[in-house]
């Protein structure tokens, strides 16, 4: 995949959204003026300190319906590389504080490490090109926005991280888990997945337009629709946005 270097724009998947190319892309910056999260959301990242990027991929093998497959397939390739650079340094506990919170964020504890935005086009029917916007607090020391609990490797590890090391194999392994898509193994994907979830076991509290409750986690469906079981068994399902994680 060709890797496009940018010292500043304003948005890495603004940037391969006016690029035409039928090619596999990945353009990765120094400074987002307007980095972008889910929704409304921005993203705090100073300058040089992160790794900002995104990948332009063209999709058309698989259903409009499934495309949530290549945000897991990207979220756990991110999941695979920080647990390589944090297991030798926090050890085995790093299997356990690492986990991807529903929908492609990655979680250290309860704290955000990296977030994932999604732009796709679809024409007549067919998901032509796919955006996966990334954002992975690598050497910040310090946070000064309004997020509520941003994390970076610099502030897990105490040590300054290679980011150019760590986008290369994001993208090795996220060819592999493409290569898995493509060839129809779908369950690995899914399976692996939902053993890195954040609250993958246990009762939590969320909260959603009527209020919080407490529920478990059932499973996140290849739409990216999540389904929670209320403790008094009602299933509910939430598509982004819908609800929220009550952090303590």
């Amino acid at each position: 995949m060709e890797i496009i270097k940018l010292s500043a724009i304003s948005s890495t998947n603004d940037y391969l959204l006016g690029l035409n190319t039928e090619e596999e892309v990945c353009v990765r910056t120094d400074y987002q003026s307007a980095g972008k999260g889910m929704g409304t959301n921005t993203w705090e990242s100073e300058a040089g300190k992160n790794l900002l990027f995104s990948i332009l991929v063209h999709p058309s093998w698989l259903s409009v319906t499934e495309q949530y497959l290549l945000s897991m397939a990207e979220a756990i390739s991110i999941h695979d590389v920080l647990t390589e650079i944090l297991r030798p340094i926090m050890g085995e506990d790093a299997t356990d504080k690492l986990t991807i919170k529903w929908p492609n964020d990655i979680y250290w504890e309860d704290k955000k490490l990296s977030g994932t935005r999604i732009d796709g086009n679809i024409k007549g029917g067919v998901l032509q090109d796919l955006i996966i916007g990334t954002g992975i607090n690598v050497n910040q020391q310090q946070f000064f926005g309004d997020a509520p609990n941003p994390v970076s490797l610099y502030q897990i590890t105490g040590k300054e991280h290679d980011n150019d090391e760590i986008l290369n194999k994001i993208l090795a392994y996220f060819a592999k888990y493409q290569d898995a898509l493509k060839q129809g193994d779908e369950e690995k994907i899914v399976s692996e997945y939902h053993e890195r979830l954040y609250r993958r076991t246990g009762i939590h509290r969320y909260e959603d337009s009527n209020g919080t409750f407490d529920a478990e986690i059932v499973r996140v469906d290849t739409n990216g629709i999540m389904t929670l079981r209320r403790t008094d068994g009602t299933l509910s399902d939430y598509e982004f946005k819908e609800v929220r994680f009550v952090i303590l």
